[in-house]
C-alpha cells in the first residue's frame, strides 16, 4: 500500500520514501519542504496520521480545494504588486506618461482590493463555485 500524506505547505498529496534505514521520509518537490521521521514515536505518530487521512479522506480533499484557491489568490496578488512596484519605479516612464501610470496604478490596487476581499470570503468559508 502507498503511504501518501498531504504537503505542510501546499497540500499536494507526497509518497512515503524510505532512507537506507528503512525510516519514512517525504519530499514536496515543487514547495522543497522535507520531512524525516526519526525515533520510533515519530513513527508511530506517523501511522495514526495515515489512518486517520484515509478516514477522513473527503474532507481532507475539499480543504486542499480551498488552499488551492487561496494559494492561487496571494500568487495573483504577488503579481500585481510587483507590477505597482515596477511602475512606482519607474520602470515604464520611457513608453509612458504619468497619466498612463496612475490610471494603471489605480487599476492594479483596485484589482489587490477585490482579491483580497476573495480572500477574506474564502477565509470565512463563502467559497465561489
Amino acid at each position: 500500500m502507498t503511504i501518501k500524506i498531504p504537503c505542510l505547505l501546499c497540500s499536494q498529496e507526497l509518497v512515503q520514501r524510505k532512507d537506507k534505514n528503512q525510516k519514512p521520509y517525504f519530499i514536496c518537490n515543487p514547495c522543497g519542504v522535507q520531512i524525516f521521521v526519526r525515533g520510533h514515536q515519530g513513527i508511530e505518530n506517523l501511522a495514526q496520521l495515515v489512518e486517520q487521512l484515509q478516514q477522513r479522506e473527503f474532507p481532507f480533499r475539499e480543504h486542499a480545494r480551498i488552499l488551492y484557491q487561496i494559494q492561487a489568490v496571494l500568487s495573483e496578488i504577488r503579481g500585481l504588486e510587483k507590477e505597482v512596484k515596477s511602475l512606482e519605479q519607474g520602470v515604464l516612464d520611457v513608453f509612458f506618461g504619468d497619466e498612463y501610470k496612475e490610471r494603471a496604478r489605480r487599476a492594479l490596487k483596485a484589482r489587490i482590493e477585490a482579491l483580497l476581499a476573495e480572500l477574506e470570503q474564502l477565509a470565512n468559508g463563502v467559497v465561489k463555485g
